[in-house]
């Protein structure tokens, strides 16, 4: 087996550097002699080395969350900004990471590194947890030696997709909420309240309003029967769980939901702002106007909108302007066409699609404050009008024994 193949151990060192001062610090290397001559080459005279052994299990068990993974980049772009060399900015990533699984995988992209393998193919093998645009950015970062801008970028570019999606749950939580606490009033009404009205009653239903009759007899019906009714509301809501995860009718869904008045445009706003970030960040970083079209609309959800785009590229190999060929196949308005048909003839046009994500980004983070004012008030008014049927319907129903009495 070569040098290049032996593991690495970790050491823990105390050394002097060039001013004189004390550092403590640990470095990885294949042996002590290979530690020692790679502190020297730093400049640092050590005093003390030491190896420590590292377990196999230590740390969490799971992949690297989300957020991780954009501190990751982060690190990377600030340490390299600093003049640490890429190959010691990875391991020293990777000694702070706390998931097994991605420890592992930074290591072998460190060993591919040394290798001879490129930083883009190694890390695209090697860690294949990041979005598909960030190998592609790293492939341009090392072609024009803008490496660190574009990790940086990149971290950027997956910590605004996450916002977006964060932004998204959280406007939908309260509203799910009500509609749980909703869902739960109802049963209680129909299995606890509406039986014991049923027994003051008694059998003389015949001159009952119809909508009491309807009410009590579903009463009783769920008081019989309540077991079978949760398991009945337990089996719909796993099978929507389970056809959910279906991705035909997750796709079936989202087309659905293009056509319903407010969740429409959220979600037009959402792709439109997805499109132009990665466009504009991919075009900063030196990519060719066709490839960065082609990378944005790789993010955008499978629909019409993605086959707009599909034809906006065909139009730009055919030498049809941006505005132009944008205008015929999307829905963007004449002024967001203006703002990219200054910006092609100025030289700028990734900092026009920069603004215009900027823009529907704040049209998308109006749009789900106006959806959830909308649907707070009504799921309370839905609930309330199921519950006073309810309380009518069990009035009405007295009153017409009390009559019958008289």
């Amino acid at each position: 087996m070569s040098s290049v193949d032996s593991p690495e151990r970790l050491y823990q060192f105390t050394a002097i550097n060039s001013a004189g001062a004390k550092i403590a610090d640990r470095i990885r290397a294949k042996d002590q002699s290979a530690a020692i001559k790679a502190l020297s080459a730093k400049g640092l005279t050590p005093i003390k080395l030491e190896e420590r052994a590292e377990k196999a299990a230590e740390g969490k068990r799971g992949a690297l969350s989300f957020t991780d993974r954009v501190t990751v980049l982060r690190q990377l772009a600030l340490m390299m900004d600093a003049g640490v060399g890429l190959l010691e900015s990875i391991d020293t990533v990777a000694i702070g990471i706390t998931s097994i699984e991605a420890k592992a995988q930074f290591t072998k992209l460190s060993t591919a590194l040394k290798r001879g393998a490129t930083f883009a193919d190694a890390m695209e093998t090697e860690t294949p947890i990041f979005p598909f645009y960030v190998y592609s950015m790293i492939r341009v970062g090392e072609a024009t030696g803008q490496l660190n801008e574009v990790l940086r970028d990149g971290a950027n570019q997956m910590a605004n997709e996450d916002r977006l999606r964060r932004d998204l749950a959280n406007a939908m939580t309260y509203p799910a909420f009500l509609g749980g606490v909703g869902l739960a009033a109802v049963l209680f009404i129909f299995t606890q309240v509406v039986p014991r009205f049923s027994v003051m009653i008694g059998d003389k239903r015949d001159k009952l309003p119809m909508i009491s009759r309807w009410v009590i007899e579903t009463g009783e019906l769920a008081s019989n029967h309540v077991l079978l009714l949760l398991a009945l509301i337990g089996a719909v809501i796993s099978g929507a769980v389970f056809a959910f995860l279906n991705p035909a009718v997750r796709k079936s869904a989202y087309r659905m939901a293009h056509n319903i008045p407010l969740i429409g445009d959220l979600l037009k706003y959402r792709e439109i702002t997805t499109w132009a970030r990665l466009t504009g960040f991919a075009l900063r970083n030196g990519v060719g106007l066709l490839e960065a079209s082609n990378l944005g609309r790789k993010a955008t959800p499978e629909g019409g909108f993605q086959l707009a785009l599909e034809q906006f590229e065909r139009d730009l190999k055919a030498g049809v302007a941006v505005d132009e060929s944008l205008g015929r196949h999307t829905t963007l308005t004449s002024m967001d066409l203006s703002l990219l048909r200054a910006g092609q003839k100025s030289g700028s046009l990734g900092k026009m699609f920069d603004f215009l994500a900027d823009g529907y980004d704040d049209k998308l983070s109006d749009m789900m404050k106006r959806l959830t004012a909308l649907i707070e008030p009504l799921a309370i008014g839905i609930i309330s009008v199921l519950v006073g049927v309810v309380a009518l319907s069990l009035v009405l129903a007295l009153s017409s024994v009390y009559d019958t009495v008289l």
